[in-house]
């Protein structure tokens, strides 16, 4: 048994299947096949249900999964610690909140990898509640999000920057205040699962504001796009807004007082923490105190 194996097996288990595993870990699907037959002749276990396609795990290997986990983050750490003295070298896999990742984190990857070039990042986007669990389970090691309204055990939450939070508008609509402004009107909803989607959510039942909701979308441009051919009114981070041609939106804060979110990276809060996201982190926290 070795670490590749392990690798693949945990890869097989977060992208369901052999086809995306195997591109993930740099192989074809009959080399990740052949390491499987390998580790369950050591094993002597039976590690997938065959009689399905693709073939799935069984219940009994989804329990090792978590423990190849573990052995693969401690590998990973001591690997680090073995490293020469200021050397910093490997791959931070990195998740980010579907369209939070701003200027601030490419300029912080590009400063990085000016200063360690044997440093590799990995970038993983999805929706916050989707990440959060990402990094428990040790699939990705750190993630920039939305920070959650309710706090997560075991995990530690490390400030990035805040941004306001705006009410986006077709530039025909004259009604004062934000309250007014999204009031009977078709509402572009952002999806209720990323962070962004509950501190709107949560804002607007405590101003007991009620919205004719049209469409709910994972995308903050495409809200703003939609908002600018007409089709009615939503809520977007302010940095959605920067470079666009506004000429045709009216933007007016969101929220009373002004409604910001916060954005965070979060980490799991125990001795696998990763090295190469605690030198992401302070280059970004750099950036936004230069």
């Amino acid at each position: 048994m070795n670490l590749q194996q392990l690798r693949t097996l945990v890869a097989i288990h977060d992208h369901s299947g052999f086809v995306d595993a195997a591109a993930s870990v740099f192989l074809t699907p009959a080399a990740i096949s052949q390491q499987m037959r390998g580790l369950e002749d050591e094993l002597q276990v039976t590690l997938f249900d065959r009689t399905t396609r693709p073939p799935r795990l069984t219940p009994h290997a989804v329990t090792l999964v978590d423990m190849a986990r573990d052995v693969l983050a401690k590998f990973d750490a001591f690997a680090a610690k073995a490293r020469a003295e200021g050397e910093i070298a490997g791959t931070l896999t990195l998740g980010s909140a579907t369209g939070i990742t701003s200027a601030l984190v490419p300029k912080a990857l590009a400063a990085l990898r000016e200063k360690y070039p044997r440093m590799q990042v990995r970038i993983e986007e999805g929706l916050t509640d989707h990440l959060i669990s990402r990094v428990r389970r040790r699939a990705v090691d750190a993630a920039i999000i939305t920070e959650p309204l309710v706090p997560e055990p075991g995990m530690e939450i490390l400030p990035i920057t805040t941004e306001p939070l705006m009410v986006v508008a077709p530039k025909s609509i004259k009604d004062r205040g934000w309250k007014s402004v999204l009031t009977g009107r078709p509402f572009l909803r952002l999806n209720r699962k990323s962070g962004v989607g509950v501190l709107i959510d949560v804002t607007l039942r405590r101003a007991g504001v009620v919205v004719d909701e049209a469409m709910e979308l994972d995308s903050s441009e495409s809200i703003v796009g939609l908002v600018a051919a007409g089709l009615g009114v939503g809520v977007v981070p302010a940095g959605r807004l920067k470079n666009l041609n506004l000429t045709r939106l009216r933007t007016l804060a969101f929220g009373t007082p002004h409604v910001h979110r916060r954005v965070v990276l979060i980490e799991r809060n125990d001795e696998t923490r990763s090295e190469l996201a605690a030198i992401l982190y302070r280059q970004m926290t750099d950036l936004t105190d230069s």
